[in-house]
C-alpha cells in the first residue's frame, strides 16, 4: 500500500509541509492543468500512464485565524464574523493568491482541511453533549463523558452549514488547487477526540461528512485528482464494546470506506492510524478492504523520540508491516 506521509514543520505561521511518499520515483506537474490520473497499484501510486509518483506540497486550512487575518468576512455580527458570503469570496481569493506561488514553487499536491470554523454554529448544540464548569471555566462533554476541546469538540456542527460550504468554499478551493496544477487531499472537520470506539458518536459524524462529500459530482468526476483521508489523527481507538481490539481500525472505517464507494467515489481513500497516525500494527491483520486504499502516516519533530535507531524500529514495527 502507499502512504501519504505528513512532515510538520513549525514555522511563524505554522505551515505545515507535506511529503506524499510512496517510495517512488518523481514525477513533476505542477505546470500542467490536467492532472493524470492516480491510482494505487501494490504498494504504489501510479498515473494513468504508468508512471510511480511522489507528491510533494503543502497543507493549509480556510481559517481566518490561521491565516493571520490576511482575509476577512462581513463582521456583519461582530469582529469574529468571517464565515459568510463574503468571507467566502475573500477566502478564496486569498487562496488563490497561494495557489500561484504554490504553482511557482513547483507544488503537486495540496491538503485541504475542511475547516470547522465554516461548519460550527453555536445556536446549536447536538443531543448527548453538556457543560460543565471546571476550575472557573466551561468544558465540553461529549455523548462518551470525555471532555473535548478545540477542534475535537463538534457540538457545534451545522450539517446546514456544512451542506452549504462544501460546495461554495471547500470544493471551489479544490478546483482552484487543480487548476494549478496540484493533487488534492483532503481532510475532514477537525480532530478526533482523544478515545474513540467502534460507532460511537464520531464514528457516526464522520460517516456523514464522508457520505455527503462522496456524493459530490465534482468530487466523483474528479476521483482521479481528489483523494480522501478519512480522519485526522486518532489517538485512542477501541471496539464497540469498549475493550481493546485488532480489529476495532478496521471496523471504524471499514463502513465509511463501503458508503463512499456506494456512492460511486473510486479514487484514492487514506486511512489513518492511531497515536495520532503512528501505529498501523494491526492493519497487517484487518487491513481496510477495497481497490486505491492508501495508509496516511503523520510523521512530527520528536516523533518516537527522534533517536536514528528508536525511530528506525519503530518504523519497522509500526508502519513497515503495511508496506508489506
Amino acid at each position: 500500500m502507499p502512504f501519504l506521509y505528513k512532515v510538520r514543520i513549525f514555522a511563524a505561521m505554522k505551515r505545515y509541509v507535506l511529503v506524499f511518499f510512496a517510495f517512488m520515483t518523481l514525477c513533476a506537474w505542477a505546470q500542467t492543468k490536467e492532472l493524470p490520473s492516480l491510482h494505487v497499484e501494490g504498494r504504489w501510486l501510479v498515473d494513468k500512464h504508468g508512471n510511480q509518483v511522489v507528491l510533494h506540497g503543502v497543507m493549509d486550512t480556510p481559517s481566518n485565524y490561521f491565516n493571520g487575518g490576511r482575509w476577512e468576512g462581513s463582521k456583519a455580527l461582530g469582529w469574529w464574523d468571517h464565515y459568510n458570503d463574503t468571507g467566502a469570496n475573500n477566502c478564496l481569493a486569498y487562496f488563490e493568491k497561494i495557489f500561484q506561488g504554490m504553482e511557482q514553487s513547483k507544488c503537486t499536491v495540496f491538503r485541504l482541511h475542511m475547516d470547522p470554523a465554516w461548519t460550527n454554529d453555536n445556536n446549536i448544540t447536538a443531543t448527548g453533549f453538556s457543560k460543565i464548569t471546571k476550575d472557573g471555566k466551561e468544558i465540553t462533554i461529549d455523548p462518551t463523558g470525555q471532555e473535548v476541546s478545540g477542534e475535537a469538540d463538534i457540538s457545534h456542527f451545522s450539517k446546514t452549514r456544512y451542506e452549504k460550504w462544501l460546495p461554495t468554499v471547500y470544493l471551489e478551493l479544490a478546483k482552484k488547487a487543480l487548476n494549478h496544477g496540484m493533487y488534492v487531499v483532503v481532510r475532514p472537520p477537525g480532530v478526533c477526540p482523544g478515545s474513540l470506539k467502534v460507532g460511537d458518536y464520531y464514528n457516526q459524524y464522520l460517516l456523514y461528512v464522508w457520505d455527503i462529500f462522496s456524493q459530490q459530482e465534482f468530487v466523483k468526476n474528479h476521483a482521479g485528482q481528489i483523494s480522501i483521508e478519512l480522519a485526522n489523527e486518532p489517538v485512542s481507538l477501541k471496539n464497540a464494546n469498549n475493550q481493546d481490539d485488532s480489529k476495532a481500525l478496521h471496523d471504524f472505517f471499514q463502513p465509511i470506506v463501503d458508503k463512499i464507494r456506494s456512492n460511486g467515489f473510486t479514487g484514492v481513500i487514506w486511512a489513518p492510524g492511531t497515536t495520532w497516525q503512528q501505529n498501523y500494527r494491526s492493519y497487517a491483520e484487518h487491513p481496510i478492504e477495497g481497490e486505491n486504499i492508501g495508509y496516511a502516516v503523520h510523521d512530527y519533530c520528536g516523533w518516537y523520540g527522534c533517536r536514528r535507531t528508536r525511530k528506525t524500529s519503530e518504523w519497522r514495527m509500526n508502519i513497515n508491516r503495511i508496506r508489506n
